[in-house]
């Protein structure tokens, strides 16, 4: 059997992989073999899977990574390791499972292995959970562990979760662990860390887009909340190199999906970034992390006053 499992959502990935080990196999008879394609080669893979199997009653080989599902072979070498690829797969043996993963949502679907595994295995994509979409899964979550949880409480978790379905899974975990039932509000505030990504990415783009009052308002929120500017430096910093990654990475003429796996980001983050990138210079992002770099040495050294200095960043940005 072949699977064919893509798309963003590795969390996702991972828990069919769990449940295909579960419904194929018991913990004695299963013989586990992993592949990961950005460091094994093709025919490694090929030699695996051709490979008399003495172990047990069943193999189950994962294979990461596989690129080669969202392209086609051009050169002779690859297009040669391709076709033993397509054979070996076309006979596989009975007691052998194959799995192949693609962190990205797409695939070239007249790729010749993809539509093989179309016609023989199954192919499944696990999709972004979309924004309407996440009180829907969040309640099924909470639903399926008998957890009652207030509404107001059950927003704040996504919100803080910032569209990670890892980070969400992780933190509602960890309240039923530490609440076990009638989880509110309050335990949220202090059990679940604020996600400020959200709220600085939002700051850069205002920034990016010449709306300095929307910056100056989403800061102004945040120091509500006892936000540090210490805290934001650190994270604008970080946008910031992310940035010049992406514009890096545009001039190397990769595509949104591969910078979006390059840098463990969404595809509308990359989407976004790239078009906030288009009037803005090499020059002017390193003068921008020097600038910061000043800032949060004078903040530390109490040379300023660390919430004017902060505004006056973001006015003269």
């Amino acid at each position: 059997m072949i699977y064919l499992l893509y798309g963003n959502e590795n969390t996702m990935i991972r828990n069919r992989i769990k449940r295909i080990r579960k419904e194929l196999f018991s913990e004695s008879d299963e013989y586990l073999v992993n592949f990961d394609l950005d460091h094994d080669s093709i025919g490694n893979l090929v030699d695996e899977i051709n490979q008399m199997f003495i172990y047990g009653d069943n193999k189950l080989i994962i294979v990461d990574n596989c690129e080669f599902l969202t392209t086609e072979p051009k050169d002779k070498k690859n297009i040669a390791l391709f076709n033993e690829l397509y054979d070996s797969l076309k006979n596989l043996s009975e007691n052998i499972v194959v799995i192949f993963t693609v962190r990205g949502s797409k695939v070239n679907t007249k790729n010749s292995i993809y539509k093989l595994i179309l016609e023989i295995g199954k192919v499944l994509e696990f999709k972004d959970i979309q924004k309407n979409d996440w009180p829907i899964y969040a309640k099924q979550f909470f639903q399926k562990r008998n957890v009652q949880i207030d509404e107001d409480a059950l927003y704040e978790l996504i919100k803080r979760a910032n569209g990670d379905l890892s980070t969400f899974n992780n933190e509602a975990n960890k309240l039923i662990l530490y609440k076990i039932n009638n989880i509110n509000l309050q335990d949220i505030e202090d059990l679940v860390p604020q996600n400020l990504d959200e709220d600085v990415f939002k700051i850069v783009n205002c920034l990016n887009s010449g709306d300095k009052a929307g910056a100056l308002k989403v800061y102004r929120d945040l120091r509500v909340k006892n936000v540090e500017p210490v805290t934001l430096i650190n994270l604008l910093s970080s946008s910031i190199f992310y940035m010049l990654n992406v514009k890096n990475l545009l001039l190397q003429k990769y595509k949104a999906d591969d910078i979006a796996k390059m840098t463990n980001s969404s595809t509308g983050r990359v989407y976004i970034t790239t078009k906030n990138l288009r009037t803005i210079s090499f020059g002017f992002l390193d003068r921008k992390l020097n600038e910061l770099a000043k800032l949060d040495s004078d903040i530390k050294h109490s040379k300023v006053d660390r919430f004017l200095a902060f505004e006056t960043f973001l006015l003269e940005y």
